[in-house]
């Protein structure tokens, strides 16, 4: 991906994720079913909010030395287990439906998924390892 762009398919990833979240997450509120939108919803924002997390990692993680590299894996490591505590929170208070939740965490298959059907090459990509 060209630097700086966010056209390219990481880009659309969070669109997508954003979208495969958001849109069964309201048809399923629409219909009544409080508890299983909850869990959808709280697992796609949890996919999506990784998804940041981690590139904001990895773009320090390579732009920095010493501190900053410490500081970028802490960072990571902070955030896969705060993602994991909110998980098991909802899962032991019974806050969301279980099935819900894991469905919401696999927008991101989904949203690669889509993806790729539709975009098979990344030109954006592709004009970068050309040089053009």
């Amino acid at each position: 991906m060209i630097p700086g762009s966010e056209t390219g398919r990481l880009g659309r990833l969070k669109l997508w994720i954003a979208g495969l979240t958001l849109v069964p997450a309201l048809i399923i509120l629409a219909a009544g079913n409080n508890h299983f939108a909850l869990g959808y919803f709280t697992g796609g924002m949890l996919i999506l909010l990784n998804l940041l997390g981690t590139e904001r990692s990895v773009k320090v993680f390579m732009g920095g030395e010493g501190l900053g590299r410490i500081l970028a894996i802490l960072f990571y490591t902070g955030k896969l287990a705060l993602a994991a505590a909110v998980v098991g929170i909802i899962l032991i208070k019974k806050l969301a439906s279980p099935v819900a939740l894991m469905l919401g965490l696999s927008t991101l298959l989904a949203a690669l998924i889509f993806d790729f059907f539709i975009f098979p090459i990344d030109k954006v990509d592709q004009r970068s390892v050309n040089g053009s």
